[in-house]
């Protein structure tokens, strides 16, 4: 049993190290919108979520890789640059890839036009957070968590019929927002110390550990009550939803209060978290 528990974590590992787990959860979280809206997506959009996903946190991943010059100190850096040319082969060719499969399935100009300009804005903000100077890194997180949240919005809300359909489900647009920027702050803020040792900057690395604690204490209390609101003001259809991400919520909230030892297993748990909307498919 322990050996089949330690394979498991070892394959586990690298599905985090390469991302895929936050891969997941923009899947998740594109079929938790999509399913209370009640727009049918095909499976090719899961398909260009994850890939368009995958490719901008590896190339992410590989710049941060790249800008240290001895050997990374956290795993996921250091793994990225151990296998720098095949990741960065691979991240052509799925870029190639995801282009090619949108002009094939997306006929629908507006979908197609709005995904291509999220894309490149997502990847222009990267570029130019790294070229300006550190202050700038206090919008990482910010704008990370805003573009996540388009991102996984974008296919259902492009094909709602605004006139026929409840606009209820954009209460959540703010709510999935104020979870994504409050996973970021605190991941970066159980990294601060590796940030600064590999001359990374971040939130955390700039504001300081109080400031940064403070805004998490700020998010953990706004979260809780955005929360209890979802549940008293929306009708009953939505309370699945508003439990799902109630969920996702305290789960993080927990543990920054529990103020956890393993860093690198707060992470994998965290990010995992974002796959709880899955459970739809099943409530």
């Amino acid at each position: 049993m322990g050996l089949v528990k330690q394979i498991f974590w070892d394959v586990y590992e690298r599905f985090n190290l390469l991302s895929l787990d936050v891969v997941s959860g923009a899947c998740a979280g594109m079929y938790f919108f999509a399913e209370m809206m009640r727009i049918p997506l095909s499976w090719y959009y899961y398909l260009l979520l994850a890939m368009a996903v995958w490719t901008i946190y590896t190339f992410d991943h590989l710049l941060d890789a790249r800008k240290v010059s001895t050997v990374a100190l956290s795993k996921r850096h250091r793994f990225h640059q151990q296998h720098f040319k095949q990741l960065a082969l691979v991240l052509v060719l799925t870029g190639i890839a995801g282009a090619l499969l949108s002009f094939h399935f997306l006929t629908f100009a507006r979908i197609m036009a709005a995904g291509t300009i999220l894309f490149f804005l997502i990847v222009g903000a990267m570029v130019g957070m790294r070229l300006g100077n550190k202050k700038s890194a206090i919008a990482k997180e910010l704008l990370i968590a805003a573009f996540y949240v388009a991102g996984i919005i974008l296919a259902p809300a492009v094909q709602l019929d605004f006139g026929f359909i409840s606009d209820n489900w954009l209460y959540y647009v703010p709510a999935y927002f104020i979870l994504a920027w409050f996973n970021l702050v605190y991941l970066s803020y159980l990294d601060g110390a590796l940030d600064r040792a590999e001359g990374h900057h971040s939130i955390m690395t700039v504001m300081g550990k109080r400031k940064t604690r403070n805004l998490l204490g700020g998010l953990s209390v706004i979260g809780l009550i955005y929360g209890l609101f979802l549940f008293f003001h929306l009708s009953s259809y939505f309370h699945r939803f508003t439990l799902i991400w109630a969920l996702m919520m305290l789960v993080h909230v927990l543990f920054f209060m529990e103020r956890p030892v393993n860093i690198t297993e707060t992470r994998r748990r965290l990010e995992l978290s974002f796959s709880v909307p899955l459970l739809l498919l099943i409530l």
